[in-house]
């Protein structure tokens, strides 16, 4: 630091404090705030559909979630069918396209319509800590997901 002009140590002392402030991470501090999940590869549960909660009865297949890959495929479950697709985004805009699912009889079809009408609708995401909301493009909440461990 010899021949550096005193702002250019005042740069370099600001950068040192500010990685010791990261190195600490969020776990240190109690209260602190959650570190927002990736939209991609992680596991996102269905919590609630078009302001309705969504409770997976005790002995079903599994419940409704989706995947956000890397390379601009999602995949998921809906409640009876698995469905595949690709989405993308733009800053604060998510699009799905080329949504597709399996056909199976579903004795109870209460959310897997209701996804399928989101997925068409989705013009928006809204992402913080572990929330995951789709929106439409009047910026209204339609889905709500949560990242969760994987079963």
């Amino acid at each position: 630091m010899n021949g550096m002009s005193v702002a250019g140590r005042i740069i370099v002392l600001g950068c040192l404090a500010l990685l010791a402030a990261c190195a600490s991470g969020p776990g240190s501090q109690q209260g602190g705030p959650v570190p927002t999940a990736p939209l991609t590869n992680t596991y996102w549960k269905l919590m609630e559909l078009q302001g309705n909660a969504v409770d997976v009865p005790q002995g079903e297949q599994g419940e409704p979630h989706m995947i956000f890959r890397d390379d601009g495929k999602v995949n998921g479950f809906s409640g009876c069918n698995r469905f595949v697709g690709e989405y993308t985004v733009t800053g604060a805009n998510l699009l799905f396209d080329s949504m597709a699912s399996t056909r199976m009889a579903c004795p109870d079809d209460s959310y897997e319509t209701v996804l399928y009408d989101v997925f068409a609708d989705t013009a928006g995401v809204f992402l913080e800590g572990k929330v995951l909301k789709l929106l439409d493009d009047q910026g209204h909440g339609l889905a709500r997901f949560e990242a969760v461990a994987l079963p």
